[in-house]
């Protein structure tokens, strides 16, 4: 949210990192979100997406900030996240299976933007160089190309 957001407006990646708070809850180990590269992610995947899809996840997007004020009186970005947690719950628990097979890839979507950071990535044990390297190491050791 540092002013080079293409595709998403500074409240659109405010409200997408309230709710990658909410769903990644990240532990004391990893690093909040603000630290990380996923909104800037997000917004670089809404800018290579197609128009309609853009539309539509922003709208969803609207929805997420907008919805716990059913329940909640305050919009996502208004509660604490132990609120967030809980309507995010209910969120899950609900019965309409059009609402939690939306919710699920707003969630995916917050996870891939979250845990794809390098930083997340190497705090948890994913070290992709390291990875690379091995792999790299291997083909040589086997005359591979």
């Amino acid at each position: 949210m540092n002013g080079t957001l293409r595709a998403l407006t500074p409240r659109e990646a405010s409200i997408f990192a309230c709710f990658i708070d909410a769903v990644v809850g990240p532990a004391p180990k990893l690093p909040p979100v603000g630290e990380t590269d996923a909104v800037a992610y997000f917004d670089d995947w809404m800018v290579r997406s197609p128009r309609l899809n853009r539309i539509g996840m922003r709208g969803l997007l609207y929805v997420i900030e907008l919805s716990p004020l059913l329940t909640a009186r305050r919009r996502l970005r208004r509660l604490d996240r132990d609120a967030r947690t809980d309507w995010l719950a209910a969120v899950q628990r609900n019965h309409n299976p059009h609402l939690r097979l939306l919710w699920k890839l707003v969630k995916g979507a917050a996870q891939l933007a979250y845990y794809g950071d390098d930083r997340v990535m190497i705090t948890i044990g994913y070290d992709a160089d390291a990875n690379l390297r091995r792999g790299r190491e291997l083909r040589a050791s086997e005359g591979r190309p």
